[in-house]
């Protein structure tokens, strides 16, 4: 994040910023303004985009969403990324150079070979030996070109492994929400644009859930015996999810089941099993040894409809979702509820 603004351009940045935390009911704590600066400032064009993409479908914007997009576009694991990208297109370069180099080294050998046949005569020895000498000065010359084409590629696929690894690592790392070992919003986008690439009519089912009254639980319990029961609580739902499926953390207290080639009424069957399963966890208090109240989470279900992009597919998970709370809390919803 480098900036060259006048004291006057970092003021209206500054301002809209403010004007844009502000319109959204986010707090101008660091993690949120430094996302919101940087969108403003309008140089980051993958954290412009993803924001341009909430706006554009009137997605809320809440402390767990910023710091989800500032852990993808502004952490040194994002800045590594790039810079391990640099190193793999500087590689190529010079593999680039250097084949280009054996190339001509190649084509010279062939030139070399054509006139040394030409000159090749049985009844002149002298001009013979001229042209296999020729021949053998040209061979040595390739042998070295090749030599160092293949010292290039020996130390080029040493490096790729290397860059592999650690890529392969840091998109890992991307993907997962550091508290639960859930995937993210990143993973679940790709996936999704991923099974509608391979059959854009595929039925996806989405499972919404959502920890019916955290935000008391946390203010009663503090936020630390919060991030505890959250963790146990999505081990828990992820247990119900096949290799197939992918268990998402979509918010604070919100996590997303996206089952592929699953109907609706199966999707409710699943979503009622992982009530069922989250109800009867129990918990204790570390420090007093004292058990916590009961947690129970709400869920709605809906099949992703190929006429709405993700987007709008989440926030429509969203209000079957708001359905199960609104009849009760501690059941699970489906889309047909509403519209009855």
């Amino acid at each position: 994040m480098k900036y060259q603004d006048s004291i006057e351009q970092a003021s209206e940045k500054a301002a809209l910023t403010v004007a844009f935390l502000q319109r959204h009911r986010l707090a101008a704590h660091p993690v949120n303004y430094t996302v919101i600066y940087e969108y403003i400032n309008g140089q980051n064009d993958g954290l412009c985009l993803a924001i341009e993409q909430k706006l554009a479908v009137q997605s809320s914007f809440d402390d767990f969403v910023l710091a989800e997009l500032y852990s993808q576009w502004l952490t040194p694991q994002h800045q590594r990324q790039e810079e391990l990208t640099q190193q793999v297109t500087t590689m190529l370069a010079k593999l680039s150079g250097t084949t280009d180099i054996a190339s001509e080294a190649v084509q010279h050998y062939i030139d070399v070979l054509d006139q040394a046949l030409l000159g090749l005569d049985p009844n002149n020895a002298n001009r013979s030996r001229d042209s296999v000498n020729k021949v053998i000065s040209a061979t040595y010359a390739i042998k070295a070109s090749q030599q160092k084409l293949k010292d290039q590629l020996d130390f080029s696929n040493e490096q790729c492994h290397a860059l592999r690894s650690e890529l392969d690592h840091l998109k890992k790392e991307r993907q997962l929400d550091p508290l639960t070992g859930l995937y993210n919003r990143l993973a679940m986008q790709e996936h999704l644009d991923l099974w509608l690439t391979e059959n854009p009519g595929r039925r996806i089912a989405a499972i919404a859930v959502n920890l019916d009254h955290f935000a008391q639980f946390n203010q009663d319990y503090g936020f630390g015996v919060g991030d505890v029961i959250l963790s146990k609580v999505a081990r828990k739902i992820a247990s119900y999810v096949q290799e197939s499926g992918l268990p998402v953390r979509s918010g604070g207290e919100e996590f997303l089941i996206l089952l592929p080639d699953v109907d609706l009424r199966t999707a409710g069957e699943i979503a009622e099993q992982v009530r069922k399963g989250v109800e009867k966890l129990r918990f204790v208090s570390a420090k007093s040894k004292k058990t916590l109240p009961k947690v129970t989470i709400s869920l709605g279900v809906s099949i992703y409809n190929t006429a709405e992009n993700w987007h709008q597919f989440l926030s429509r998970s969203s209000k079957v979702l708001q359905e199960a709370k609104v009849r009760g809390r501690n059941q699970v919803a489906t889309e047909l509820m509403l519209a009855t």
